[in-house]
């Protein structure tokens, strides 16, 4: 039976997008009932606006989305997009990482080429560069992830703040998160609709639990080797399979569809 009123919450990487390929073909079954059943898909990423712009084409679909860790949430006006911006802008959180960067050993994209990023993602040359133009948050490398402490107390002392994705480490606006962003969003369809919505979120990383802890059902996507993050969150559901095919297959569970 279909469960009326229902928002979707989904990250990308590692979870409606495989690690290493970046497909969704092995969600394809479920985005077009999610289509088919005009239920609210949207996205929250680390990704930047343009990269999900692409992917949204892409998918065929227009909902607002959430960026850059929840920095920003992005809404679909005619031919162009309005940004509700919900942490620092990209200058102050460049500033910040320059002066941390003088203390301990990191890599962030603003200082990588286009082919660095693409040999640490895999991404092409074209989406490398839509990776490169932020407008919040800072992904890097930390060569010695002992230095991760450190690094935050320095980061909490400048407002800002430090979370682990799938590939990268990211410097982010203190209090900034997914579940926050989730929240507003939620309730804007709320006033819109008069109605209450259910909410289900899909994530395979650190930096998804916020998410998962705000939404009804929470599902963790494994990593591609069976691994889990790990995670306390009440009422949690676990995918078998890492991935669109898990993504796919929980979906289709909680719609109880065949």
């Amino acid at each position: 039976m279909l469960e009326k009123n229902t928002i979707i919450f989904t990250d990308l990487d590692g979870t409606l997008l495989d690690h290493d390929s970046y497909s969704f073909e092995e969600a394809s079954f479920m985005l077009e009932f999610i289509k088919q059943n005009d239920i609210p898909l949207i996205i929250v990423t680390s990704k930047t606006k343009n990269e999900v712009i692409r992917l949204q084409k892409l998918l065929g679909i227009s909902t607002p989305f959430i960026i850059e860790n929840g920095a920003g949430i992005c809404v679909s006006r005619f031919q162009d997009y309005e940004m509700i911006p919900l942490g620092k802008d990209y200058e102050e959180i460049r500033r910040a990482f320059k002066r941390y960067a003088q203390k301990i050993d990191m890599h962030g994209f603003f200082d990588m080429s286009i082919a660095e990023i693409c040999e640490h993602t895999g991404l092409s040359q074209e989406q490398a560069g839509y990776a490169k133009e932020r407008d919040f948050t800072e992904p890097f490398i930390l060569h010695d992830e002992a230095d991760v402490s450190a690094l935050r107390d320095m980061a909490r002392k400048d407002g800002l703040d430090i979370v682990q994705g799938g590939r990268f480490f990211h410097l982010i606006t203190k209090g900034q998160d997914k579940a926050s962003a989730i929240k507003k969003v939620v309730q804007q369809y709320q006033i819109a609709k008069s109605c209450r919505y259910k909410t289900v979120g899909l994530g395979d990383s650190e930096n998804d639990l916020s998410m998962l802890a705000s939404v009804d059902t929470p599902i963790l996507i494994p990593h591609p080797d069976g691994s889990y993050t790990p995670c306390t969150i009440p009422n949690l559901i676990k995918a078998p399979f890492a991935g669109s095919k898990g993504w796919n297959s929980t979906l289709k569970e909680y719609f109880d569809v065949q």
